[in-house]
């Protein structure tokens, strides 16, 4: 679950939380600068009302320290891809954006730029492909399914191979828990840790909706008791966006209470229901209704533990834990919070297990270059006459060079061998059948799930139909040799991991 945003922090300025501003905004300049395909500038506008907190005023303020504690924003960034400042618009041009507006009190609107991930899950690929180049050893399908512990240290773990059964051991000298919501399950083997819960789970979702609005992020507010104990400032309003993304509009993200397993999460209709209400209430013109959601996100995020019925507030800042005071030297957990700084949480865990096995060694500080896929000149230009293979549509070729960068060329490769590969799987989806076999071959993946759901965009804008399905099985099954029986099958499990991601049914 994601909407797909890497902000600077404007919001935390209520928290008077500069620190964690610095540290967005750098990161946020960090992507754009070794991302640039994947990363881009994205408007946001909300409106100001009356004389308060949501005032003109109030809002030119925020703008004018936002921009003065991201002074450097734009350092080493692509003059395409920098952030410009923030500024506030007048009262007709809000309502030009945003129809049927509440018109009492408006004042106008505040509009500032963060950016937009085009594809999360292409972004973590991308981090995986360049571990890989560093000599990284990378495994799907491998579960950690306990601590390997001996005298008071971990020395390795158990795993088990998903797709045979297969159980063996992985010895190592030092461990880094990563496993986000089910963090604490691998910390159940350690006797020292497993009563101290590190991950608190709310659920968070985003809908997936036709076009509302035009390439602003709109935000809203909905009234709500909720009160932050962190803030300086309590507007008593829960915020919500209306982002534009792919042709379709992603919105939240919506936040409620979670008790249960992390292996029983689920979307539930009353989530939507709820969440469609507030959506409704906060922006009529919307008129959204259960059949204009074409797909729901949900995922789970770590929140700040407090009993009864409550509101959710989010934990804010990242942690990593040495678990060598419990009884397991060698082992260390990283519970992140968002995508915006998940790089570098990962390296502040890295950074502990470096200093933890090499104790006397000085501390390196790594060196930036682009991600897999970034080494384009210009990702704006058009492919040169020769370069995209016939039967490609514009559109794919665009869609390519987003996703993938200059990573295409290598999906491209698949089309010159077999043309047919370049046909799209769905009409009006720019998603084509080299980037089937490319999944397989150069991605690891080895389920159709997998593959329609973490390595293409087929299921962005909710269930692609069984006849993509049919066809992408074909193409994997080709490649890996499955049965009929076998097409079959991951054409069930896939429907069946459709419902449960996306809460949605096919057309």
């Amino acid at each position: 679950n994601s909407l797909k945003t890497v902000h600077g922090g404007l919001r935390y300025l209520q928290h008077g939380d500069l620190r964690r501003m610095r540290e967005s905004i750098r990161e946020r300049a960090m992507l754009l600068r070794t991302a640039p395909h994947l990363v881009r500038p994205l408007p946001f506008v909300i409106p100001t009302y009356g004389h308060g907190l949501r005032s003109k005023a109030v809002m030119r303020t925020a703008l004018l320290l936002n921009d003065v504690v991201g002074f450097d924003r734009n350092a080493g960034v692509d003059e395409e891809r920098r952030i410009p400042p923030g500024r506030v618009i007048g009262r007709e041009e809000v309502r030009a954006m945003i129809p049927d507006l509440e018109s009492r009190g408006l004042t106008g609107g505040a509009v500032w730029y963060d950016c937009q991930i085009a594809n999360t899950e292409r972004l973590a690929l991308a981090y995986l492909r360049a571990a890989v180049e560093d000599g990284a050893v990378c495994a799907n399908y491998v579960e950690a399914t306990r601590l390997l512990l001996r005298d008071g240290r971990v020395h390795g773990l158990q795993a088990r191979d998903q797709l045979t059964g297969d159980s063996f051991d992985i010895q190592s000298r030092m461990v880094l828990n990563a496993a986000g919501p089910w963090v604490d399950r691998l910390l159940q083997t350690v006797p020292g840790a497993r009563n101290v819960r590190r991950f608190h789970p709310s659920k968070a979702m985003n809908l997936v909706t036709r076009r509302l609005y035009g390439d602003h992020a709109i935000g809203f507010t909905v009234p709500t008791e909720f009160r932050d104990s962190d803030a300086l400032l309590n507007k008593g309003t829960r915020l919500f966006f209306v982002v534009p993304w792919k042709g379709f509009s992603l919105i939240g993200t919506r936040h409620f209470p979670y008790q249960g397993d992390p292996d029983d999460f689920r979307i539930t209709e009353d989530d939507i229901d709820v969440f469609l209400g507030e959506i409704n209430m906060a922006c009529p013109s919307a008129g959204l209704s259960r059949k204009d959601v074409l797909a729901v996100l949900g995922g789970l995020l770590p929140e700040v533990p407090r009993p009864g019925p409550r509101e959710v507030q989010l934990v804010k800042h990242s942690r990593v834990y040495d678990h060598a005071s419990e009884g397991a030297a060698g082992l260390i957990s990283a519970v992140g919070v968002k995508w915006t700084t998940a790089r570098l949480t990962a390296e502040e865990a890295v950074d502990l297990v470096e200093r933890r096995l090499r104790p006397n060694s000085a501390p390196r500080h790594p060196r930036e270059r682009p991600l897999p896929g970034a080494d384009m000149d210009h990702l704006d230009r058009s492919p040169a006459r020769g370069e995209v293979p016939p039967g490609v549509s514009p559109g794919a070729m665009r869609h390519l060079l987003d996703d993938y960068g200059s990573a295409s060329s290598e999906v491209l490769g698949y089309i010159r061998a077999d043309p047919s590969l370049g046909t799209e799987l769905v009409p009006g989806c720019p998603v084509i059948g080299a980037e089937v076999v490319y999944g397989v071959e150069r991605e690891m993946a080895q389920q159709l799930d997998d593959l329609v759901l973490r390595r293409t965009e087929l299921a962005a804008g909710g269930h692609p139909g069984g006849a993509a399905l049919l066809r992408c099985a074909e193409l994997m099954g080709a490649v890996l040799g499955w049965s009929q029986e076998r097409r079959q099958a991951e054409i069930a499990r896939t429907e069946a991991a459709l419902r449960q991601s996306l809460a949605v049914t096919s057309s």
